[in-house]
């Protein structure tokens, strides 16, 4: 049976487990929408550059779009190097042969030097992270900013250090999944999108932990692996009770009943927010959406 989520009807398929994490499928019909690259193309055919700013900013990275068509780079996505590693706050379609600043947040809080290359993690950020991150995102009213909570941030990095027992001397999350990576990487080759897979759902038990949605299978396909194995390290290493289509079921719905607000986007198209017990960010561009990615609201801002 499918459901509907903002607009976009979806139907969720059979659970695939990745150690605790039941992780699934959400298959949906491709309707058409604007041309674009992701960011995993860009990156692997060399059309897109990420620099620092003039001095360097800590909430803000500049992207050179060297393509003759926009790039998406999506929520949760790292870009590793710079004068420290950084994650995407928010999705940005970023426009053809143009530079666009980009808002992202501090994932290496011991590191702050002559800059390196800026490669892309083929890791997303966990979902605490990424929910934590978009609940404490400047309000769209407020303008164009898009700074989130950095001392939040930097709590959840140092609390998957400590519940992984990584110790990094730069407080880097990308030396947490280096260590981290064996446990589920075996697991992950095993994870191939279905033809008509448009998104993922992840939970523990009946807690859905994360969610992405995308217009079109093949923007999925790119980003499915990185996002579930970000995820994999909310899940506990002991035996978990499985997720249930139901509990999924019920989350999408909640999706549907939450705040929401719309603003511009800091490249092309519009920017969605969700706020309530549902927090969550997206991007829709000609009318069709592009990406939403949505969390249970951090238990700090729900007590609030």
């Amino acid at each position: 049976m499918a459901t509907d989520v903002l607009g976009v009807a979806v139907e969720v398929g059979s659970r695939v487990e990745i150690g605790s994490l039941s992780v699934f499928p959400l298959q949906g019909t491709f309707t058409g929408g604007p041309v674009y690259l992701t960011g995993p193309e860009a990156f692997d055919a060399g059309l897109i550059q990420v620099s620092e700013l003039d001095p360097p900013q800590v909430p803000s990275l500049a992207v050179f779009n060297l393509a003759e068509v926009p790039v998406l780079l999506v929520e949760g996505e790292t870009l590793v190097g710079g004068s420290q590693n950084r994650t995407m706050n928010v999705t940005v379609l970023c426009p053809a042969k143009a530079r666009t600043v980009v808002p992202v947040s501090c994932v290496e809080a011991g590191r702050w030097e002559a800059a390196r290359p800026v490669t892309r993690s083929r890791r997303h950020a966990p979902a605490s992270l990424r929910a934590t991150k978009t609940a404490s995102l400047d309000p769209l009213a407020a303008g164009p900013g898009r700074g989130s909570d950095q001392g939040r941030v930097w709590d959840e990095v140092d609390r998957q250090s400590m519940t992984h027992g990584v110790g990094s001397a730069t407080r880097a999350l990308e030396d947490v999944h280096d260590v981290m990576e064996d446990r589920v990487v075996t697991q992950l080759d095993q994870l191939e999108p279905l033809a008509d897979q448009v998104g993922v759902a992840c939970a523990v038990g009946r807690t859905v932990i994360g969610f992405d949605l995308f217009d079109r299978p093949s923007t999925l396909a790119r980003y499915l692996k990185g996002i579930v194995a970000g995820i994999a390290l909310d899940a506990p290493t002991s035996p978990a009770p499985k997720g249930t289509k139901v509990a999924i079921e019920r989350f999408l719905a909640g999706i549907d009943s939450t705040d929401r607000e719309v603003g511009p986007g800091v490249g092309l198209g519009k920017e969605l927010r969700l706020s309530g017990a549902v927090v969550g960010t997206g991007l829709s561009c000609e009318d069709i959406l592009l990406h939403l990615a949505a969390f249970p609201a951090p238990a700090e801002q729900v007590q609030g």
